[in-house]
């Protein structure tokens, strides 16, 4: 059943409250449009729009408190390509696993009713990627899809009509309540036979090749120690995740996409996050919200210990140690350790103090790179269109240096 512990200081505490008690479940929806068609242009954005060119409101991507900037209506040309398919619209192509099973399956549960049973899939790719990253096929695949029928679209097309489900998730705001139907479509009919069952799991970072958590390795030898097993998902098959996972009762693991599989999940269990970063900006409350609408229970720990504060997203080294807070949860949850489990690892440490250089070296402090992201952020907003906007944030990037 859906409870929150937060392990953290007075104002962290507040913050994530604050902000989850904001948080929304709604009924779920889905739009038929006759002759609809789906645009990919950088000036409008993306997104379904009805023959007379009126904006389909829920064709947008909706992220936290902002949407998708696009025309509610839209001159559309004379010829148009045409595609003599019925379709569903799904979303688009995103390079980064978290963000696709958040913000691009979100439209999934879809899938499962019978007005769109027998439909092809359209991804837009407004990025223009030349590859399409292979988990998009095959989460798409789980939920009975084939591969010759999933669309990629590179140019704005009519097709016969268009089925367009509603955003079932917003990162950490609201959901609707047939959201989580498509994950748990996708565990009961997955399973990698071969693989064993484990009750606890930690999901490890170490190894990333990029972003490892610096100090990870030592605190999770204590919840090995005390009954968990210990995965890296960056070494299994896609399968092989769902399949531990579905099976587990506690995921713990430092906050990340790793514990985002949480979706798989048997309703009931529990997921320990561990905070990474010392800024209150996180992926807390996107992962209160999963734990929301799958009755999980959530337990949040601060356990940063860096000096100079970062985002949970920064690519700036970060570093984790027992804090008050860690050790506070493994007293009242009957953990043991040691003594020198307490004290942080010397060649860690050195590790860390020597990325943060490397970093310094290439970008500037972190609270620099935070000034830079800032103003690109602020000055890409005169820039006309999606496309033109995202081009011009990764052309100041790479200008000025930021990561």
């Amino acid at each position: 059943m859906y409870s929150q512990r937060i392990f953290a200081g007075l104002m962290y505490r507040w913050h994530l409250l604050k902000k989850n008690c904001r948080q929304r479940v709604f009924p779920s929806r889905i739009d038929f449009v006759a002759h609809g068609v789906i645009v990919n242009d950088g000036r409008a954005g993306f997104g379904v729009y009805d023959p007379s060119g009126c904006l389909i409101k829920s064709s947008r991507q909706i992220r936290g408190n902002n949407a998708q900037i696009v025309h509610k209506k839209i001159q559309l040309p004379a010829s148009i390509p045409y595609c003599d398919d019925d379709v569903i619209f799904f979303g688009n192509v995103c390079p980064q696993f978290g963000h696709f099973l958040l913000e691009h399956m979100n439209r999934a549960w879809g899938l499962l009713h019978e007005q769109c049973r027998g439909r092809k899939v359209v991804l837009i790719n407004d990025g223009h990627f030349d590859k399409v990253p292979e988990y998009m096929y095959k989460l798409i695949g789980f939920m009975g899809i084939k591969r010759q029928d999933v669309i990629i679209l590179n140019e704005t097309t009519r097709f016969r009509s268009v089925i367009v489900p509603h955003q079932g998730f917003n990162i950490s705001v609201w959901a609707n309540d047939e959201f989580v139907r498509a994950f748990e479509y996708i565990a009961d009919n997955i399973n990698a036979s071969d693989m064993p069952k484990y009750e606890k799991i930690y999901m490890s970072r170490d190894a990333l090749k990029e972003r490892r958590t610096y100090g990870e390795i030592a605190i999770q030898r204590v919840f090995e120690r005390n009954g968990f097993k210990i995965i890296r998902p960056e070494t299994l098959s896609l399968e092989e995740q769902i399949t531990l996972v579905k099976n587990c009762r506690v995921l713990a693991g430092c906050a990340g996409t790793g514990l985002h599989l949480a979706l798989f999940m048997p309703r009931g269990g529990t997921v320990i996050s561990i905070k990474r970063n010392r800024k209150n900006k996180d992926n807390a409350s996107t992962q209160n919200l999963i734990h929301r609408v799958k009755d999980l229970s959530g337990v949040f720990i601060a356990a940063s210990i860096e000096r100079e504060k970062t985002d949970h997203g920064d690519m700036a080294p970060q570093i984790i140690g027992v804090t008050r807070h860690l050790k506070k949860f493994w007293n009242e949850n009957g953990f043991k350790y040691t003594a020198c489990d307490l004290v942080p690892d010397e060649s860690e440490m050195i590790d860390f103090a020597n990325a943060c250089h490397e970093f310094r070296a290439k970008h500037g402090s972190i609270r620099c790179n935070h000034i830079k992201h800032k103003f690109i952020r602020f000055s890409a907003c005169v820039i006309p269109g999606r496309e033109r906007r995202g081009r011009y944030r990764s052309y100041m990037k790479r200008v000025l240096g930021a990561v």
